[in-house]
């Protein structure tokens, strides 16, 4: 276990001369509430979301000029957030699809950014810086951490944020100036290809080898592993104190996220078949796959309840609400199935393959298509006001 920041240089930023979000004024609303423009931290979409009436229709398109990374836009307010692999964070209205402020940070952002208060926390996934931090009040970098580049998300913290780099450690950092607190170095040569998860006091940590890794949030010491036999590529789940996590060969566990211990492995008759990442509530688990079926699974058994045949591949995390099971295919298909018995509800041809998740953004949806677009579904015949 390592306590210090050796190998990494941060630098800080008092000014910095480059390009700035261009709508100052909607970045302050959005963040600040209240007199004297208190900062807030909006580093996860309000719980309240409205869901969508059926059927749905394309409101707006928004041409980002690059592609994303697997996981789901960011809710803010009246704003959408999105990361491109060309390096630019990019603030959406959610009303207009307008363009309310973008910024450029350089080398490719793969994984999801972090909003903690006031600051921008991205994850750079080429050249030497691997972490940035840009105060959106000042329009102004904070700070930047150099070292092994971050191929995915930043998991948000009141004080500070977890992240994995490419070279198997596992850091938690502080945001007023990105020191390292500790560092957790996994073993061999696997890579982590989800962003880490954080539960109560755990840092879960899934490893392309199959293992399941879970650290301790105060030290990073490991509390517990599993080894699930299977390579895991794809971002797990945690529902309740239900651990789920989907390989590449066919396999959904579900396990106790304390203790590690395995409740249920549901593999399917093909092990070829890889498992998109899940998604669950109270009754249901619900996963996409390569073979191109949407499976739903009962939480407490991992019995398939019921499946459907999309035309192509299944590769992001769909979507569940009360009523309907939302899922995009890798055909450029949006499918809304109804959650209780499977039947096809709606189907959108969009202008692009959907491999990242999507998000509820009040009484609508925001979908990410390969290779650039953004796109806000609405219900059709009715006005939405935010």
């Amino acid at each position: 276990m390592m306590h210090s920041s050796r190998g990494n240089q941060i630098f800080s930023v008092n000014s910095f001369s480059g390009s700035i979000f261009r709508n100052c004024l909607s970045l302050f609303l959005l963040l600040c509430i209240g007199c004297g423009g208190l900062a807030v931290s909006v580093d996860a979409p309000s719980a309240t979301q409205a869901e969508p009436h059926l059927p749905l229709g394309i409101a707006w398109t928004y041409n980002a000029r690059a592609g994303f990374g697997p996981d789901a836009p960011q809710i803010f307010d009246n704003s959408v957030m999105v990361a491109t692999r060309q390096g630019i964070v990019h603030f959406i209205d959610v009303v207009t699809g307008k363009r309310g402020g973008n910024k450029r940070f350089g080398d490719a952002i793969n994984g999801s950014p972090a909003v903690i208060g006031n600051t921008l926390i991205v994850p750079l996934a080429g050249g030497r810086t691997a972490l940035a931090a840009y105060d959106l009040d000042r329009a102004d970098m904070r700070w930047r951490l150099r070292g092994d580049p971050i191929q995915v998300g930043v998991t948000a913290l009141e004080s500070g944020g977890i992240y994995v780099n490419t070279a198997g450690e596992v850091r938690r950092f502080e945001i007023d100036d990105g020191a390292v607190v500790w560092t957790h170095q996994i073993e061999g040569r696997a890579r982590v290809h989800a962003s880490p998860l954080v539960h109560h006091q755990l840092v879960i940590v899934v490893i392309d080898n199959g293992t399941v890794l879970a650290l301790s949030l105060n030290d990073g010491s490991q509390l517990w592993s599993v080894d699930v036999g299977s390579p895991i590529y794809v971002a797990p789940e945690i529902y309740g104190e239900i651990l789920l996590v989907s390989t590449t060969r066919g396999s959904l566990f579900a396990m106790d996220v304390q203790k590690g211990e395995i409740h249920w492995n549901t593999t399917l008759a093909d092990e070829t078949v890889q498992i998109s990442s899940p998604t669950a509530d109270h009754e249901l688990v619900v996963a996409g796959a390569s073979d191109g079926v949407l499976r739903v699974f009962d939480l407490d058994t991992g019995e398939i309840k019921w499946s459907a045949q999309c035309s192509d591949a299944l590769a992001a995390r769909p979507l569940i609400t009360s009523e309907v099971i939302y899922t995009g295919s890798m055909g450029n298909w949006f499918y809304a199935f109804d959650r209780h018995n499977g039947d096809l509800l709606q189907q959108i041809e969009l202008r692009g393959r959907v491999k990242s998740a999507m998000a509820l953004a009040e009484g609508g949806l925001i979908i990410l298509t390969e290779p650039r677009y953004v796109v806000r579904l609405t219900p059709l015949n009715t006005d939405v006001h935010l």
